[in-house]
């Protein structure tokens, strides 16, 4: 026990001599070793972040729910997309009412379509909210039920609404604070881009999600966005749509029913791809951690790099400072220092300065990353598992750079290491 820490006090002694005598050469290789430690904590806080969002927005809807989409639902929400989706066909109005005629082991069906709505002004008499809309959807009655929306006040889109393509539409708190904050807003006119919709129903606040408001947001029936918003060839814009079985006991069933209907609308025939995509939301939080693992891989080669650049400079300054300790060295040895006592009083003094590094990297990361959380109206999160491989690899890089400085060290003749000049 006495001799680890007669090793541990030396090689403190000897870090102190690295930032003591070769100050600049020291920061430089510790700058190395947080960059890219604190790269990699940055990354893994925000993406862990985005994890749990994710994961919560995946409990807000019901787990016996899948979809059919032209493209990755995943993707397009980090603004990539199948490169193919282009090629694919719409998922066209008319397919649609082909499908829910046809479906016999699904309990609702219900067709949405959304918009980027910055660029929609929404008023009331001179009252008027500009790039305040974080969601503008047109549906049917049963989006609001899969997506685990609640009226509280006013009624739910009927069918009848669609059939008939009324300008209705269903508002969350926050328009109603901002343009009713004082009388019930069911009853009363707003104005969509100057088209007047009568508000049919309140809908209950659901608070923030990756920084943006739940509650932000308008939807009209379907048939009214596509036609009033859609342009002239609404009937083939392209559409999204929300399936759910009687449980979770017959998804499989229902998905395949589903995926074998819609094949048929489409004529494609046996053997070919499917150019539509389909998932459950079980699938789709699989896809998205397949996508923050590649993310993953990428930032741990760029963080790499770095690493190897920071571990080739621990390696240079315990070379350099050996010629300036080679008096010291000699010294111990003639005082009955072993050779394995050098050895290990320089790989430590290597390991404590990649650790040095790494606890300020994880540190740095740590708060980069949180910041953006808070931004993004998150709780605080560490990843743990990212802390503990970080200090891992930090103390192994002092290991391995340090191997061969500590190797000539040890290895220095006492009677020559006492004449050096």
């Amino acid at each position: 026990m006495n001799r680890i820490i007669n090793y541990l006090r030396d090689a403190i002694g000897g870090v102190l001599f690295y930032f003591g005598q070769t100050k600049l050469r020291t920061s430089l290789t510790l700058l190395g070793i947080t960059v890219g430690v604190s790269s990699i904590i940055a990354i893994m806080t925000v993406l862990a972040t985005f994890e749990k969002s994710y994961s919560g927005l995946v409990s807000e809807m019901k787990t016996n729910v899948f979809y059919i989409t032209k493209d990755n639902p995943i993707q397009i929400s980090f603004g990539s997309g199948d490169r193919n989706a282009r090629n694919k066909p719409n998922i066209t109005w008319s397919e649609y009412e082909q499908l829910k005629r046809s479906l016999t082991l699904t309990k609702h069906i219900s067709a949405t379509v959304a918009e980027e709505p910055s660029d929609r002004t929404i008023s009331v008499g001179k009252n008027e909210l500009k790039n305040r809309l974080t969601s503008f959807w047109g549906g049917d009655g049963d989006i609001l039920s899969l997506n685990k929306y609640e009226i509280i006040g006013g009624r739910n889109i009927s069918q009848q609404d669609i059939d008939n393509r009324t300008r209705v539409a269903m508002i969350g708190y926050d328009i109603k604070e901002e343009l009713f904050p004082h009388s019930d807003p069911v009853g009363q006119t707003i104005k969509i881009d100057n088209l007047p919709f009568e508000i049919i129903g309140l809908l209950a606040p659901k608070g923030e999600l990756l920084g943006q408001s739940m509650d932000a947001m308008i939807g009209i029936p379907i048939s009214t966005f596509l036609q009033s918003f859609g342009g002239r060839h609404w009937r083939r814009a392209d559409i999204m749509l929300l399936l759910e079985s009687e449980s979770m006991d017959t998804i499989d069933a229902a998905t395949d029913e589903a995926v074998g209907v819609f094949r048929a609308i489409r004529k494609i025939p046996p053997g070919e791809e499917n150019n539509f995509y389909i998932a459950t939301n079980e699938q789709l939080m699989g896809t998205f951690e397949e996508f923050t693992g590649y993310l993953t891989i990428f930032i741990g080669l760029v963080a790499g790099i770095s690493l190897l650049v920071a571990g080739i400079g621990i390696a240079n300054i315990m070379l350099v400072s050996l010629t300036e300790r080679i008096k010291e060295i000699g010294v111990r040895k003639a005082l009955g220092a072993r050779k394995i006592d050098i050895f290990l009083q320089f790989l430590i003094e290597a390991m404590l300065i990649s650790i040095i590094g790494g606890i300020i990297g994880i540190i740095l990361g740590l708060s980069f990353g949180n910041v953006i959380a808070f931004f993004l109206g998150q709780d605080p999160v560490i990843p743990f598992n990212w802390v503990f491989y970080s200090i891992q690899i930090c103390a192994s890089m002092g290991i391995i750079f340090g191997l061969y400085p500590a190797i000539k060290a040890s290895n220095l003749n006492p009677i020559d290491s006492m004449r050096y000049e």
